[in-house]
């Protein structure tokens, strides 16, 4: 495994154009989506040497289809656990105006911070969301608010769970370039036994890469410790 991430890498970055949409804030998603015949492809180093591999290919237009696969201990000594790959799809409904935020539905099957004695994940999958995206107050302010339903068992019975979730970016341009992005979401909101507040800085070394610092669950309601971890974006024409 570790002797393709490399040479994919270096192929990404030799892939040239301005591409850049930010289909994320850090757990929670935007509006946005990739151009058509354009790959999103992002690598997030989370504690304990894991690795999760997103990748979501902009076909057709409006559309994302794509997967992710979670790998703990990829990066260490320890033998590496590979988790069931996730199915991500998201539509963009609407492309947005001065006064009507972009709209978007899609489906994300990942979720965070695998529990082996359970079996799932802690931080349950988005399931089916719905998102609206809008910049307002100043110019590069950018608001995504939603809400998503996941499904799970308890009890032997079929549960539904409703969530909302809300984000912000703000960006800093410099001759019309992306510099530096300040970030923050609180995901959950509805529910403050399960409620997450993360934030980070996202750093633009390359057109077409970004490379995010984020924080996660600062001032946990559940008792899970603050976790850092670094993530690495890259989007281009395929």
């Amino acid at each position: 495994m570790k002797r393709f991430l490399g040479p994919l890498i270096l192929l990404c970055i030799c892939v040239t154009g301005n591409l850049f949409a930010y289909t994320d804030v850090i757990d929670v998603p935007t509006a946005e989506v990739v151009n058509y015949y354009t790959m999103d492809l992002n690598f997030r180093l989370y504690s304990g040497g894991g690795v999760l591999s997103r990748i979501n290919f902009g076909v057709p237009k409006r559309v994302n289809i794509g997967g992710s696969v979670d790998i703990d201990k990829l990066i260490g000594k320890e033998a590496p656990s590979i988790r069931p790959p996730a199915l991500n799809l998201k539509f963009r409904v609407f492309d947005g105006s001065q006064k009507f935020p972009a709209l978007a539905v899609g489906y994300s099957g990942q979720g965070y911070r695998y529990e082996e004695s359970s079996g799932t994940y802690l931080d349950r999958e988005k399931g089916l969301y719905f998102v609206g995206s809008i910049e307002a107050l100043t110019e590069g302010l950018w608001w995504h608010v939603g809400t998503n339903i996941n499904f799970t068992r308890e009890d032997n019975r079929d549960k539904s769970n409703f969530y909302a979730f809300l984000g912000f970016n703000y960006d800093i341009e410099e001759d019309n370039k992306k510099m530096l992005s300040f970030m923050a979401e609180y995901d959950n909101l509805n529910d403050l036994r399960n409620s997450r507040l993360n934030s980070g800085l996202r750093f633009f070394p390359a057109e077409n890469i970004h490379v995010d610092l984020s924080i996660k669950d600062i001032a946990s309601q559940h008792g899970f410790p603050t976790e850092r971890f670094l993530s690495i974006n890259y989007q281009g024409n395929f």
